[in-house]
């Protein structure tokens, strides 16, 4: 059986890591293929997966997308793929119309986040209408939270009971292993020298692009009150600008010139910078299942989050961490400066946030129950499939979490 992951970019290949390898070891094929660059083939050689290259447009262009459609056409009928499980946007569209034109047996389109939530006018008409030609167009329907997909039935993008998550969502899970926050406990306390911050200062972390969506705004107008109330405070930030969703550059100075901020732009190890934290945010205004706040879960960091679909599937409210009002500036200067001035409650919350990383996101139960969904929606299609062997079902069975879940 033969396998083709499509993203629009390689960049998002990053999400999907190990999962190829581990199909392959159990008798599927994969192909990754995505827009052109060093990226695509890297990731494809390290998990031993075919590459292709096609050029796909993030924007929307009639002549350019038509172009791109009619290679993949062509791509997909000398490729030969049983399944098709398109990502993003673009990929979604494009990818999942020419495996129906190319007669590929089973399409599979899985929705990570809703751009057009956050957009207005005529771009906001124009993502909603991909998102429902390509939930359309494909035979089967994937929402990577169930927040996600409750939001995309009530937006009419998907038909109520086409869409399903699998076990309680993410696209990877985690490594348990990787994240494990005593393994970067001397690390951490080397960046807070290097960054000279005290060995028991209250550190607010965030992780991710710098972009207007992500809430940066909200976060910094809500650090000018966490610092004038907690002195000995500081603010974490990981990631670069995003130039297609770019923050206000005058919150970008603002930040900039604080000495108690920290703009660390991108680190290909996020985890030391995890181990510092005291507490990771995520003021985001729209998201699938945010993988961030599932590493800091793991790595036992109390999180913050905005109550909005996606978010909301990734933060356990006053369990792992606290939700507040999305662009409610004030309201997140509140959960920070609840949880800063509480170290006992930050411990109970983060402790609990590992336990549940441990009991629903370990990767190798995630990466089983993704398995068994592409050979049981095989066996649907009447597909030829590897038998599922008795290693993996055993493996399975180790988490009660029910393959699938809909609406």
């Amino acid at each position: 059986m033969k396998l083709l992951h499509a993203t629009t970019v390689p960049s998002t290949l990053n999400f999907l890591r190990t999962q190829p390898t581990h199909l392959a070891a159990h008798g599927i094929e994969v192909v990754l293929l995505s827009s052109p660059g060093e990226e695509l083939e890297r990731i494809a050689e390290e998990e031993g997966a075919q590459a292709l290259a096609v050029p796909m447009h993030r924007g929307f262009s009639v002549g350019a997308d038509l172009a791109t459609l009619r290679q993949l056409v062509r791509i997909l009928k000398e490729v030969r793929p049983d399944i098709v499980h398109a990502h993003t946007p673009k990929a979604g569209l494009l990818v999942t119309l020419a495996g129906r034109l190319a007669g590929v047996p089973l399409c599979i389109y899985q929705i990570h986040g809703l751009r057009f939530i956050t957009a207005s006018g005529i771009q906001r008409q124009i993502l909603k209408l991909t998102e429902r030609v390509a939930t359309t167009a494909a035979h089967r329907v994937l929402c990577v939270s169930p927040s996600v997909l409750a939001l995309a039935e009530e937006e009419h993008v998907i038909r109520r009971g086409k869409g399903a998550v699998i076990g309680t969502g993410t696209i990877n899970g985690v490594d348990l292993a990787d994240f494990d926050r005593e393994r970067f406990r001397e690390e951490s306390v080397a960046i807070r020298a290097e960054l000279r911050i005290a060995h028991d200062a209250p550190v607010i972390g965030f992780v991710g692009r710098l972009a207007a969506d992500k809430g940066v705004a909200a976060l910094a107008a809500a650090w000018v009150r966490v610092r004038r109330e907690m002195p000995g405070a500081h603010l974490l930030l990981v990631g670069t600008p995003e130039d297609n969703d770019p923050v206000d550059p005058a919150v970008m100075v603002t930040l900039e010139q604080d000495p108690r901020v920290h703009l660390m732009g991108f680190r290909a190890d996020v985890r030391p910078y995890y181990a510092a934290m005291s507490v990771l945010t995520l003021p985001s205004a729209r998201e699938g299942f945010p993988q961030t706040l599932l590493e800091g879960s793991a790595m036992g960091v109390p999180t913050v989050g905005s109550d909005v679909p996606g978010v909301s599937d990734a933060v356990r409210d006053g369990v792992t961490g606290l939700l507040f009002p999305v662009h409610d500036h004030e309201a997140l200067a509140d959960s920070l400066l609840t949880l800063l001035h509480d170290p006992a409650r930050r411990a109970a919350l983060g402790a609990a946030g590992r336990r549940w990383a441990v009991a629903d996101f370990d990767r190798r139960i995630v990466r089983e129950r993704f398995l068994r969904y592409y050979l049981r929606t095989a066996a649907e299609r009447r597909i030829a499939a590897p038998v599922l062997s008795g290693a993996a079902a055993a493996a399975d069975s180790v988490s009660p979490l029910p393959l699938l879940r809909t609406s």
